[in-house]
């Protein structure tokens, strides 16, 4: 058993080898903060990527008729939501692409028409200015909002809300910018269904898509393929083709996101470990260079009856309790400095699509169980060094 005398010898051996300790202690440390930055720095990319691709989902659909081949319209749209009762929401979008006119500049830009709550349904978020109202619905009034993209290309650093742009020649106010996405409306000039229909009626006989939000509890397997039997009777299509229709099934691009993310957070372990490593290699030379001083130590305490599982016993205390002293030390300034990083580069962060840093409590326990395993293999070198000795070899060479 390992009793408190032990635990005494050890801290008197590491408190006599100050500079020692502390140098050799300062690689383990390093290391985990390095670990924890990583493991933070992970966990920040992969809630960034998630927030910035909301869009794929697990609950997420989108429809699509092949073009030239099948004709999706509004029409059909709302009747394949009411007959399925598989969706929580269900859109058809328009799409055009057409120019847009600011002062005496023109720019190409895609035009959606979308309808009311479109924001509530991909999620999106305002920049400036405000979203579409029943007013606008109803009275089929002239604005619009602009994504972050096209707003940058047209306006640059100025304010775009409140100013008006010509599209087809009528003037259309903009009411509103997103903030940044991933998707095709950073790109895009969105305008409500019922002006789009007035002002682009030459392009209004069929959607461009379909956007669909599964109910809680569907199964996205199963949806698809009523989606392409309910669409095939409908549009006369045999159900054996898969070319005429494309639905973006959520399960296969979550599967495909969490392999990459997967991938990735092994990467980083496996480049956290590697830095560990080098500090446990630094905790086993230093074993080495004890058990090396304390020969003669080691050999008289033999002599006087101690058995070899005391002096294992020591030999990996000592090294286990060096790991996990720099790695405690070590944890808690990488958490330190994810904290500072949160405060004070958060934002800035977040414009590049990375969130706050996140250092969570499974990281924490694998990582106390990694430096207590590395703690005792650092020492095992060192302890079979230590149970070779011989007594009377060791005094004489003394």
């Amino acid at each position: 058993m390992i009793g408190y005398q032990c635990f005494i010898e050890v801290f008197h051996s590491l408190k006599s080898h100050k500079v020692r300790t502390v140098f050799t202690g300062f690689g383990v440390m390093w290391a985990m903060i390095i670990l924890v930055l990583l493991q933070g720095g992970g966990i920040g990319f992969y809630n960034g990527m998630v927030q910035k691709f909301h869009m794929y989902s697990t609950r997420a659909m989108s429809i699509y008729g092949s073009t030239g081949k099948v004709s999706l319209t509004e029409d059909l749209a709302d009747k394949l939501a009411y007959n399925l009762n598989a969706f929580d929401q269900s859109m058809p979008i328009f799409r055009h692409n057409d120019a847009v006119d600011y002062g005496q500049k023109t720019y190409e830009s895609t035009i959606l028409g979308v309808r009311m709550d479109y924001e509530k349904l991909k999620k999106l978020e305002l920049e400036g200015g405000r979203f579409f109202t029943r007013r606008d619905l109803d009275q089929k009034l002239p604005v619009c909002i602009l994504g972050s993209k096209i707003k940058t290309q047209i306006f640059g650093k100025n304010t775009a809300v409140g100013h008006f742009l010509s599209i087809g020649g009528v003037a259309v106010c903009v009411i509103g910018v997103l903030e940044p996405t991933a998707d095709a409306d950073d790109g895009s000039v969105m305008l409500l269904n019922t002006f789009f229909k007035a002002l682009l009626s030459q392009v209004t006989e069929s959607v461009d898509y379909i956007i669909c939000i599964l109910k809680p509890g569907q199964n996205a397997i199963h949806v698809e393929k009523k989606i392409r039997t309910y669409l095939s009777r409908q549009l006369h299509l045999e159900d054996q083709d898969q070319h005429a229709l494309y639905i973006s099934n959520p399960s296969k691009r979550s599967s495909s996101f969490q392999i990459l993310f997967t991938v990735i957070q092994g990467f980083i372990w496996f480049i956290s470990l590697c830095f560990l490593v080098s500090g446990v290699v630094g905790v086993s030379n230093m074993m080495l260079v004890v058990v090396k001083e304390r020969t003669q130590q080691i050999a008289i305490r033999k002599v006087m009856g101690a058995k070899s599982g005391h002096i294992t016993t020591l030999v990996l205390l000592e090294s286990i309790v060096i790991n996990l002293i720099s790695g405690i030390l070590g944890m808690g300034a990488g958490i330190g400095i994810i904290g500072w990083i949160n405060i004070y580069l958060g934002e800035i962060l977040q414009q590049h699509g990375i969130a706050n840093f996140e250092f969570q409590l499974y990281n924490a326990i694998a990582a106390l169980v990694v430096l207590i395993f590395s703690g005792g293999l650092a020492g095992i070198v060192s302890m079979k060094r230590a149970l070779r000795i011989k007594p009377v070899d060791a005094i004489n060479n003394e």
